[in-house]
């Protein structure tokens, strides 16, 4: 079994590398890697990566692991690191759904569907050289380990997408709730070895120093930018006031059914896909700095959620498919979807009756195992 996930994971990486391989070729490194490469530079150098960027480049928003290692790989050149980036993030993508998901010839033609749909969603974040899809496979195999109950190999899955991208410490939180100390212990001692290298370059005192001011500066940064959030999605309709309400409530009932569930399900009943889905849809939607890479994190939910459907659940997360990720591609023409594609309405609309669908999945799956 071991071998067929790994095998489709590199056929469906290959797949997905070699269809943007001759935009990668053409365009090299974008806005995206050349922060990258600004903030390597100078964590090197002994310049703090969390300064002002340099015109034409963002902010550095990750961690110093995320500097140490993309300096680690300066030898191959430009060109060539940003092919390994991108095949590494096609790569683990595909791990992590094969870890839930074996194809095979007689698969329903549902599935089918919503593998393209993955697969346009993955093409978005991988032309962006965005690590997005790296992050989610990471976890997708993380949590796979913890259904197998392998509480360690979790944990330091986990603490290396924590230290890629911060934002998959929430789910190690909610994860380590009350009654899950073996798991908790395991990740924070995961997040240490991982620590090893930015601290065997800057030493302790500075690796250290970097790491509490990149979370100021992501944390900071999060009342600077409204970007595809459903909050700001509704301000640019004209309904700003019920859009910062929705936002809040979405918060806070999202965040109770994923904390409630992880506290009163055992492990071995876990419903991960569904909890996954609710968890990444939930984030997309009240995050401040959601952009369009970054809906593939919840790309994976496509084939989660046609466990157990029912035809009429199938239309509708078809589409939600159609509209959070297909209608984007160059199958449609522009101009009659031209509203739900301006600033990417459909995307936040599309993944707000997404979380809708996978809470609903969550919850039912829950009272049906207590009954």
């Amino acid at each position: 079994m071991k071998n067929k996930k790994i095998q489709q994971a590199l056929i469906l990486g290959l797949w997905s590398f070699l269809a943007v391989t001759p935009l990668l070729l053409t365009t090299g490194p974008n806005v995206v890697t050349l922060t990258y490469q600004e903030g390597a530079n100078r964590f090197f150098s002994g310049i703090n990566p969390y300064s002002p960027p340099s015109p034409g480049v963002d902010g550095f928003f990750y961690p110093p692991f995320f500097a140490a290692a993309w300096g680690v790989f300066d030898f191959l050149g430009p060109i060539p690191k940003i092919l390994l980036w991108v095949f590494i993030n096609s790569f683990v993508f595909w791990l992590g759904i094969s870890e839930w998901l074996i194809l095979k010839k007689n698969q329903s033609k549902w599935l089918w569907f919503f593998l393209v749909c993955v697969a346009v969603e993955l093409d978005v974040s991988l032309r962006y050289q965005q690590s997005n899809a790296v992050v989610a496979g990471l976890i997708l195999i993380a949590l796979a380990r913890l259904r197998e109950s392998k509480n360690l190999k979790a944990a330091i899955l986990l603490a290396l997408a924590t230290h890629l991208k911060v934002f998959p410490v929430l789910f190690a939180l909610v994860l380590a709730l009350p009654f899950h100390f073996r798991f908790a212990v395991s990740y924070l001692s995961a997040l240490l070895l991982w620590f090893i290298l930015p601290m065997s370059i800057v030493g302790p005192h500075q690796a250290f120093s970097l790491q509490w001011q990149e979370l100021s500066f992501t944390t900071g940064d999060f009342s600077k930018r409204q970007l595809l959030d459903i909050a700001a999605c509704l301000d640019r309709l004209g309904y700003e006031a019920f859009g910062k309400i929705l936002q809040r409530t979405i918060l806070i009932l999202g965040s109770l059914i994923l904390i409630l569930y992880r506290a009163v399900t055992q492990n071995r009943k876990f419903e991960y896909g569904f909890w996954y889905s609710s968890f990444v849809s939930l984030l997309l939607l009240v995050t401040p700095k959601t952009e369009s890479p970054t809906f593939v994190w919840a790309a994976p939910a496509y084939l989660f959620l046609v466990k157990d459907s029912s035809k009429r659940t199938l239309a509708i997360l078809a589409l939600i498919g159609l509209f959070m990720t297909l209608i984007y591609s160059s199958a449609f023409p522009r101009e009659w979807v031209y509203w739900f594609r301006w600033n990417w309405t459909s995307k936040t609309l599309a993944v707000l009756a997404l979380w809708l669908l996978a809470s609903g999945k969550l919850w039912s799956s829950h009272t049906s195992k207590s009954s």
